[in-house]
């Protein structure tokens, strides 16, 4: 009689298959702690970043690290300084960049954290804050009259939208730089940009009369304004202050430097004619319409006669400017007061006047009228 034969214990089939199953669930735990380690890691020195970037920003307010920083380089109204910090308990090395902008006012401040993470891999955290325009030191000295004040904007609007502009009522404003024209300019009533360019709007269509529907099929842009006015004084001693004469024909021409812009500026200008309280207010009002290169432009205007001629025979008219040392830092070295050239333009500029004499004479330097003119109309030789 046979007996039938019980199976007992596994194959070695069976125990390799086993193995190699154990041997991938350790695999997997081994590179979970690894990525786990790593994860922890990231967000210890995250939170590091953090606090570091948080004392730097808290520095700045201070005005602790604003003035003598190392590695500072100053451009454009720009401060930026780059520090290596050494954290060895985190196992890594930070690298902290301070950008500190002017702003009308106040400053603004960015302050980035990047460092290499246990695998190298580059990792980064960047913070931005708002800094006080001056020292919190000078905060007692209530009585000192600024030299300066910032402008505020009319109707909730950026000092840098046109006052004759309308308010369409959703953010925009738009305006038309010459009356009779075709061409209209939408700004961003919050930054006082260029954000829209119409060349379809009816000659008769005032700004005032401008509706959203008449922008709704504008080109987008991103441009910056630069606007004023051109007077005419043809006296034996032009008075700066009181140039109302009769404006002759021109045109404003602005040539750019720096580099290859995405678009050739546009400048319009128009004669006007405003009743004031003793006569008319006379002058040519000109808008050029700069479309910036990596957000800033550089370049110099001028005026541009149509049938007469800029010289220095009585025959002829020199074009002088208007400008001042508006921050009292010794110099014209600000782009809003009226330099020959600027440089580095990063908004809109406004008041940018001319003032047109004969050939002959000397720009006058604005007489002293008491304490009841609040204006520097100083004028600088600008043409020929």
């Amino acid at each position: 009689m046979m007996t039938r034969r019980i199976q007992r214990g596994a194959t070695l089939v069976e125990a390799l298959i086993a193995f190699l199953v154990l041997s991938l669930g350790m695999l997997g735990m081994a590179r979970l702690q690894t990525s786990l380690r790593l994860d922890s890691d990231i967000a210890r020195q995250r939170s590091e970043a953090i606090r570091l970037a948080q004392e730097d920003i808290e520095r700045q307010r201070a005005f602790a690290t604003l003035v003598a920083t190392p590695n500072r380089r100053s451009y454009a109204g720009i401060s930026s300084a780059i520090v290596d910090i050494d954290e060895p308990s985190n196992n890594t090395r930070y690298k902290l960049t301070r950008s500190i902008r002017d702003e009308t006012g106040f400053k603004t401040a960015n302050v980035t954290l990047s460092w290499p993470d246990r695998n190298g891999a580059p990792q980064q955290l960047s913070l931005d804050s708002i800094v006080a325009g001056s020292d919190p030191q000078l905060s007692a000295a209530l009585s000192v009259v600024a030299r300066r004040h910032p402008l505020r904007g009319v109707a909730g609007r950026s000092h840098r939208v046109p006052i004759a502009a309308k308010d369409l009522g959703d953010g925009r404003s738009v305006f038309k730089p010459v009356a009779t024209g075709t061409v209209a300019l939408v700004f961003s009533n919050a930054s006082g940009r260029i954000i829209g360019r119409c060349n379809t709007i009816a000659p008769a269509l005032r700004s005032a009369d401008i509706t959203i529907s008449d922008v709704a099929s504008c080109d987008a842009a991103d441009a910056m304004l630069l606007s004023g006015v051109v007077r005419f004084s043809s006296g034996t001693v032009p008075d700066p202050a009181l140039a109302n004469d009769t404006p002759l024909a021109l045109q404003i021409e602005l040539a750019l430097s720096g580099g290859s812009y995405p678009a050739a500026p546009e400048c319009g200008s128009e004669a006007r004619e405003l009743p004031s309280l003793t006569a008319s207010d006379r002058f040519v009002a000109y808008h050029c319409m700069v479309t910036p290169l990596a957000g800033r432009w550089s370049g110099s205007s001028k005026v541009v006669p149509q049938g007469w001629t800029i010289g220095t025979a009585a025959s002829q008219y020199k074009v002088c400017r208007y400008s001042a040392d508006q921050d009292g830092s010794g110099s014209i070295d600000n782009n809003a007061e009226h330099p020959r050239n600027y440089s580095q333009v990063e908004a809109s500029l406004m008041q940018q006047n001319f003032l047109v004499i004969r050939g002959n004479q000397i720009c006058p330097i604005a007489p002293v009228r008491g304490g009841s003119v609040f204006a520097d109309l100083s004028t600088v030789q600008h043409q020929p």
